[in-house]
């Protein structure tokens, strides 16, 4: 008689509540858990992004300098040219594309002449982006004027 008293369904009742509540919390717990990794995985890929178009910005801006240094036609001054966009000289050139998302870049230019040979250093500065989501990218390049007169 004690056998079928400790069985009893009355005395089982609590247990499919605890269960119940078990299941509840670990499910909770594995969907906060694949929130936190869709966020992460959704900047990530937003900063990859952005980090994309910052560099080719820098290196457009960078080909749009070289193309006033270096014209196809071969006339005007590169000196001139790089003097304008040195900050202690000029102004830095302002490089902002339509349709690329909000990206600018500043270039500067120094140059340097060494026995018959111009130099040029181009420093080429892109962000994209704002807020917390703000990428920088910097690229440099070198150049030299073989036919200095």
């Amino acid at each position: 008689m004690s056998y079928s008293r400790r069985n009893s369904p009355r005395r089982q009742q609590g247990s499919a509540l605890v269960v119940a509540i078990f299941v509840i919390v670990v499910m909770a717990a594995i969907a906060a858990a694949m929130l936190r990794v869709s966020g992460s995985s959704q900047d990530m890929t937003t900063r990859e992004v952005l980090s994309t178009r910052a560099w080719l910005t820098a290196h457009s801006a960078n080909e749009v300098i070289m193309n006033r240094l270096f014209p196809v036609a071969g006339s005007g001054s590169s000196l001139a040219v790089c003097d304008s966009l040195n900050p202690a000289t000029g102004a830095p050139y302002r490089f902002a594309p339509s349709g690329n998302g909000g990206c600018g870049a500043t270039v500067t230019c120094e140059s340097s002449t060494n026995e018959s040979v111009n130099t040029y250093y181009l420093v080429s500065e892109a962000s994209c982006g704002s807020g917390p989501h703000m990428v920088t990218r910097t690229q440099v390049l070198w150049a030299k004027d073989l036919a200095h007169e």
